[in-house]
């Protein structure tokens, strides 16, 4: 059975590829088990500090593949509503600990959509199309839910209720997308940044990364609390020392990440 998702490992990089091209990368059950598979091999590889997720082919994913879900109908296999909220849902793709950046070719909907939510960072091509469109064929995005820690409220409930796909320019107008790239240099510019980023200290991203996320729920109070953990917690650190001591030694530093 040919592989649905993609893993590459480049230096301290990981390229993570949607691979169904002639479907449109549409989800499938295969292709959803092997990206969550793909999601955890790279957060549980300590030598991988960032990584990049693309399409292949003209899409970065069309969403459900409605013609397996159009079969499961045929054969009475419904899904609960329940199990929007569970581990398997699209709801729910694993966020890794570590920075994820989209880099979005072509059609990007509903489901392929919420894998592009999940990045950190979201570069798009020239003539990407992005939709929340289950609304279209009588389906719901529990995803949507999350859109408003993103955007403006206003925006989301446009993208959810309407089902119309916008241009990567109306994207980066309403900040969903960080950055529009021509298609031949995308996987370039997204590569670099993310090296960028991998080059680093890996503690003092992921304390970041998870910090920004928790100021979007916490109180002030409580993000001052957890700050300050946080902050001892990274003090402690052998990359704390590692990093004052390069540049007083005018050398690049030797990151462990612990």
């Amino acid at each position: 059975m040919e592989a649905t998702v993609l893993y590459e490992q480049r230096g301290n990089v990981c390229l993570i590829t949607l691979n169904r091209p002639d479907q449109l990368n549409a989800i499938n059950r295969q292709l959803r088990a092997e990206l969550r598979e793909a999601f955890a091999r790279f957060d549980n590889d300590d030598d991988l500090r960032a990584a990049v997720i693309t399409g292949a082919g003209r899409a970065f994913c069309a969403g459900r593949d409605l013609r397996e879900r159009n079969e499961d109908n045929a054969a009475g296999v419904q899904a609960r509503p329940e199990d929007a909220m569970s581990p398997h849902s699209l709801h729910s793709w694993p966020h890794p600990r570590k920075p994820l950046i989209g880099a979005i070719n072509g059609y990007c909907l509903a489901g392929g959509f919420s894998i592009a939510q999940v990045c950190d960072i979201r570069l798009a091509s020239e003539d990407a199309m992005l939709g929340v469109t289950e609304t279209k064929v009588g389906l719901m995005a529990p995803f949507g839910a999350l859109l408003p820690k993103l955007i403006h409220a206003a925006d989301a409930l446009e993208l959810v209720l309407t089902g119309e796909a916008i241009t990567a320019e109306r994207a980066h107008e309403i900040g969903l997308i960080n950055r529009i790239v021509p298609a031949d240099r995308l996987l370039e510019e997204a590569m670099k940044l993310a090296t960028k980023i991998a080059n680093n200290a890996p503690l003092s991203v992921q304390y970041a990364k998870e910090l920004i996320y928790r100021s979007l729920v916490l109180d002030d109070m409580g993000l001052h609390r957890l700050t300050s953990h946080m902050y001892r917690r990274l003090l402690e650190s052998e990359d704390a020392k590692e990093g004052p001591r390069a540049f007083a030694e005018k050398r690049e530093p030797h990151w462990l990440g612990q």
